[in-house]
C-alpha cells in the first residue's frame, strides 16, 4: 500500500561497478588495558553509590564509560597533550591497535593506502594527530567544526581534503563525522576508521560514504574498534549491538516484505 510513497535508491542498484565495502570485525574485540579497566570499574562504582541520591548519576556514568572506552587518558588526565607517547599507545587499546594497522598500511609500498579516521572529541582528535606524527613523521590534517568552509580561507575544509587526496603514497586525515556530511567526496581513501562511534548508525554510514561512493575504484575497508572486558559487557559492546539493531530495523523497513500466507499463522491455529 505504501510502495508508491517509498523511493529509495541503493548504491548497489545505481553503481553496479562500485566495490562493496568490507568490515573488519576482529577490531571490535580489543582487550581493555588494566589502566582502562580500573577507570571503568571506578565509574560503575560511583554510579552505584550515587544512583539513589544524584538524579544525573546515570547520565554522568554513561558519559564517563563512553569516554573511557574511547580514550581513558581524556577522562582521567588533566594534560593529555603532555603525556608520553608510549602511555597513549600502551594504555589505550584502540590507539595501540590503530598504530599497528597504520604501520602495516604504510609498509605496503604499492598499496597507496589512505585512511580516514573519524572522531567526535576534539581533544582526542589532537591526540590522534600527535600519535600519528610521532610514528609516521607527519601531522595529519584535522577537519572539524572549527575548520573554515570558506574557499577564501588559507586552510579551508576542501583544501585540506584535496591535499590529503593528492599526496602520493600512504596518508591519513582526522575528520569529525558531524562536520563532514553531504557534498564531501574523498574517493582516494580506501580505509575508514570510526575511532569513536555516534549514536545514530545513519550518521556513521553517511561518514563512511565520504569514501565509499560513486567514483571509488578500490574496496573500502571499514573499522569499528571497540574494547571488551571479561568482567562485564563494555559500553562498546552494548553500543555496537544497539547500532546493529537500528541498522537491521532500517533495512527491514526499506526492504518491505512479501504477502502474508496461511502458513505464517501456523503456530496460532
Amino acid at each position: 500500500l505504501i510502495q508508491p510513497q517509498i523511493l529509495h535508491r541503493r548504491k548497489s542498484e545505481v553503481a553496479k561497478d562500485l566495490p562493496a565495502p568490507v568490515e573488519h570485525a576482529e577490531c571490535k574485540r580489543l582487550r581493555m588495558s588494566g589502566y582502562q579497566q580500573r577507570l571503568y570499574e571506578g565509574a560503575l562504582s560511583t554510579l552505584r553509590e550515587q544512583r539513589d541520591t544524584n538524579p544525573s548519576a546515570q547520565l554522568q556514568a554513561l558519559l564517563a564509560i563512553r569516554q573511557i572506552c574511547s580514550d581513558p587518558h581524556g577522562f582521567a588526565e588533566a594534560e593529555t597533550r603532555r603525556l608520553p607517547i608510549d602511555r597513549l599507545v600502551n594504555e589505550s587499546p584502540k590507539m595501540g591497535w590503530m598504530v599497528e594497522l597504520l604501520k602495516a598500511l604504510a609498509a605496503d609500498a604499492v598499496g597507496d593506502h589512505k585512511v580516514i579516521i573519524f572522531c567526535e572529541f576534539r581533544e582526542l582528535q589532537l591526540l590522534l594527530q600527535r600519535v600519528i606524527a610521532a610514528f609516521f613523521g607527519f601531522a595529519p590534517s584535522i577537519v572539524n567544526g572549527n575548520t573554515s568552509a570558506d574557499p577564501r580561507a588559507t586552510e579551508n575544509r576542501q583544501a585540506l581534503i584535496d591535499a590529503f587526496q593528492r599526496k602520493p603514497g600512504f596518508n591519513a586525515i582526522v575528520l569529525s563525522p558531524l562536520a563532514v556530511g553531504f557534498g564531501v567526496n574523498i574517493q582516494a581513501a580506501n580505509h575508514v576508521i570510526h575511532f569513536t562511534r555516534t549514536w545514530n548508525p545513519a550518521k556513521e554510514d553517511q561518514a563512511t560514504a565520504r569514501a565509499h561512493r560513486i567514483g571509488q575504484t578500490r574496496t573500502v575497508t571499514v573499522y569499528y574498534p571497540g574494547v571488551v572486558s571479561e568482567m562485564f559487557p563494555s559500553f562498546d559492546v552494548r553500543l555496537d549491538a544497539l547500532l546493529a539493531g537500528k541498522r537491521a530495523l532500517a533495512a527491514d523497513m526499506l526492504n518491505g516484505c512479501s504477502d502474508l500466507k496461511a502458513a505464517d499463522f501456523a503456530d496460532f491455529g
